[in-house]
């Protein structure tokens, strides 16, 4: 009799004041899609502000750990636009995830680790993992590979000890981009026709102005430059073009802008090379 009146009583508590009046629904996916949508941002700022106290205090492996941070927080920022999160669908994109941050822990955890065999193993375990998943989208899953492999040729250049040696330059261009390309949203620049103008211009402007300033050749500054400056502008277009979450585009989409950017831009250092080609290594 009592256990009943308690189940009564909790049943009544939950549905008629929990779900009626907060309209709150109790899977955890609903509740996952509301924290991933406003907190994702915030996540995003504060690796970069870490970054920047990280070149304070001079702490290379804090501003190891913000760099793989935002990687990891934009191929989620991705994934959420592939899947959707008010159905069990946020399984896959979680599962995605712990096969990404694996491979960077392995990489970290062994770093003479052939990276070639561990991409493979980490693909194939992905493909896998989709064969038993249903009404699954083909070209979605292809986008899944794109960002999976893009993610992890990052993490494993930004793990690598030529990324470490140039860590600090690398944080002061991408704080710099940070706040110019914030800053061009208050003025729509990114929504004009001149976005890809002006995506090229930024990178070329702040890529030559920053490293001017170090002692390398003026034609492998200028070359590495504008090649970086390009790859950025392609990269972050073919980004934006791959996103599906039409809802969550419109209410972020100065932020979403933003970091596209910046992780091509990081994306196009490791494509184009340029800590080498800087110092005339082709």
């Amino acid at each position: 009799m009592l256990y009943e009146v308690y189940t009564t009583t909790l049943n009544i508590v939950f549905y008629n004041y929990i779900i009626k009046c907060f309209n709150f629904q109790a899977y955890a996916s609903k509740i996952f899609a509301r924290m991933f949508q406003i907190q994702l941002r915030y996540f995003q700022y504060i690796l970069s502000l870490a970054i920047f106290i990280g070149i304070l205090i001079s702490s290379k492996p804090l501003i190891a750990a913000c760099f793989v941070g935002l990687v990891l927080v934009w191929l989620t920022e991705m994934l959420i636009g592939q899947f959707d999160l008010k159905s069990e669908q946020y399984l896959i994109i979680l599962s995605i995830l712990l096969i990404s941050f694996s491979t960077i822990a392995i990489q970290s955890i062994y770093p003479g680790i052939n990276n070639t065999i561990l991409l493979i193993s980490s693909l194939l375990i992905t493909v896998v993992y989709f064969l038993f998943q249903q009404v699954i989208n083909v070209y979605k899953i292809g986008n899944v590979f794109m960002v999976l492999v893009s993610t992890f040729l990052v993490n494993g250049f930004i793990v690598s000890d030529n990324f470490q040696e140039n860590i600090f330059y690398v944080s002061y261009l991408y704080l710099l981009l940070l706040f110019l390309k914030t800053l061009a949203t208050y003025i729509n620049v990114q929504f004009s026709n001149f976005q890809f103008f002006f995506n090229f211009f930024i990178v070329s402007a702040v890529f030559i102005g920053v490293t001017s300033f170090y002692s390398f050749n003026s034609i492998n500054i200028f070359l590495a430059g504008f090649t970086t400056a390009l790859f950025t502008t392609l990269l972050t277009f073919l980004f934006v073009k791959i996103r599906f979450e039409h809802e969550f585009t419109t209410q972020l989409s100065n932020q979403i802008y933003i970091f596209d950017f910046l992780f091509a831009f990081i994306t196009s250092l490791y494509f184009v090379d340029s800590l080498n080609v800087i110092n005339g290594l082709f």
